[in-house]
């Protein structure tokens, strides 16, 4: 299968696709994960911060690894397929798991139930998502092709987050009794947890084999190495080593490491200092941010036409991290805008998405570019090993996130687990912890990310320069064992 030809739209649609689940899941498990456990649970938030931090931390070391072993591993199944199929398969029991534990266990037993599904449905999400991840930078190597199959990609994300995201309060938590939060509920959790699952596992199968026949995707000759620890170790290095990745990767870890602390306190920061609990509502909110989200996608694609896709990336750090602080700023009690006031915050989540939807695309766009570089300095075709790497630095400051937003809730904050009326000092301090940190990490993000210097001129020079040694090798190749003559006409 060559990558050079252009794909059609089914095959793009089906591999597209993939993202869904993983969407699915960091959503869902951002919006309802730390409130579920502090709040309808009542296990104490630094705990709920070092199950999902201890949890992160081992999804971070094994992403590198599965991209690694995948970039080198040949069974018949297809070196990324083989994975793809293990992950589908497991990958909805965990995140079930996870919002269903039995009532009335030990606070000790909780925590365990917390970190041992968590470990299930973080292990299964990376075994299908690297492996798919690296297949997108396989399947093309045209500079704008790359960036529409990232786009498309990140649209039917957004619009999986979107379904997932607005529908979820409205199935799972209705509003039942007056002046009692629905969110309280226990059951709501696990039907969610039951329904979102399956289609997670449904949707991977799907996307799994529908890019069937690119399982024997052509991988470089080094990649049949073997699965030495010291190698795995020494690829890692030097992935590091180009310095535009190694930009893009501290960049995208401090992008995370902020959007996450903000995702992790959603709920919080809506019911307690915006003061809005009304499940219609806080649907409404996940529908602007998303549905903006799918707009900003079709207009920043059109946009990466003519920009360069590094400087629409500084483009979408800055405007999300302004719009972070602005909502931090605005709303609240003794702010302008007020607390209650549905309309400015649904302005405010519609901003944030249009502008932060081009972190849902290009970063991956900018890796597959990378790629590239990488194999005209050494020759080989890393796409696990980078993509791995940047999931290691998402999953690093997901897993740090999660830590210290428990940690600086129960210690800065001070907010008590269970508590209907928190103080005015912790309501403000949720408040930062929310908007202004974030946007102080973020605004971070994008000054770490000027060292990036792969655009449309050098990647012109990169695969020209790359279309020329293939084509010197095809040559040594027939040079070396020429074709059979052809056979003698009979008499």
């Amino acid at each position: 299968m060559q990558p050079r030809s252009r794909l059609d739209r089914r095959t793009k649609l089906l591999y597209a696709a993939g993202d869904i689940p993983n969407a699915v899941k960091t959503v869902l498990a951002a919006l309802f994960g730390f409130y579920f456990y502090t709040s309808v649970m009542g296990l104490p938030a630094s705990l709920v911060g070092l199950a999902g931090g201890i949890g992160l931390a081992w999804d971070a070391a094994i992403d590198p690894y599965i991209g690694h072993i995948s970039d080198r591993a040949r069974f018949r199944w297809g070196r990324r397929h083989a994975f793809m199929l293990v992950g589908a398969l497991t990958m909805g029991i965990g995140f079930w798991a996870s919002f269903a534990p039995p009532r009335g266990l030990s606070t000790t037993a909780l925590f365990l139930w917390l970190l041992g599904t968590g470990f299930v449905a973080r292990t299964a999400v990376s075994v299908f998502q690297v492996p798919y991840l690296a297949l997108g930078a396989e399947m093309s190597r045209d500079y704008d092709e790359r960036t529409s199959i990232t786009a498309l990609r990140g649209f039917l994300a957004v619009g999986g987050a979107l379904a997932v995201g607005s529908l979820s309060f409205l199935l799972f938590f209705p509003n039942r009794t007056a002046g009692v939060d629905p969110k309280l509920h226990h059951a709501g959790y696990a039907a969610m947890g039951l329904v979102v699952g399956a289609v997670m596992t449904l949707l991977s199968l799907l996307v799994t084999l529908g890019t069937w026949r690119w399982r024997h995707a052509p991988a470089a000759a080094d990649e049949t190495a073997p699965l030495a620890p010291g190698r795995f170790f020494a690829s890692f290095a030097e992935c590091l080593h180009r310095s535009s990745f190694r930009a893009l990767f501290a960049s995208s870890t401090l992008f995370h490491l902020g959007i996450s602390m903000s995702a992790a306190l959603s709920i919080h920061f809506l019911t307690h200092y915006a003061r809005v609990t009304d499940s219609p509502a806080l649907g409404g909110f996940q529908v602007a941010f998303y549905v903006a989200g799918l707009a900003g996608i079709v207009f920043w694609l059109r946009v990466s036409r003519v920009m360069e896709k590094n400087v629409l990336y500084l483009l979408g750090t800055v405007a999300t991290a302004a719009a972070m602080l602005a909502v931090f700023l605005l709303i609240g009690e003794g702010h302008a805008l007020g607390t209650g006031n549905v309309r400015a915050l649904v302005v405010g989540h519609a901003l944030v998405g249009f502008f932060g939807s081009t972190l849902w695309f290009v970063p991956a766009a900018l890796i597959a570019d990378v790629v590239d570089e990488d194999e005209l300095a050494t020759g080989q075709r890393r796409e696990g090993a980078f993509f791995g790497l940047y999931s290691f630095g998402q999953q690093l400051a997901t897993g740090l996130a999660l830590l210290l937003t428990g940690v600086l809730v129960e210690r800065f904050a001070g907010l008590v687990p269970g508590q209907a009326a928190p103080s005015a000092q912790t309501v403000w301090r949720i408040g930062l912890l929310y908007g202004g940190v974030p946007a102080a990490l973020i605004l971070a993000a994008a000054a770490t990310a000027l060292p990036y210097r792969v655009g449309r001129r050098e990647m012109a020079a990169i695969q020209l320069k790359l279309d020329q040694r293939r084509s010197s090798s095809s040559w040594g190749v027939l040079a070396a064992h020429p074709p059979d003559p052809p056979l003698a006409p009979r008499e």
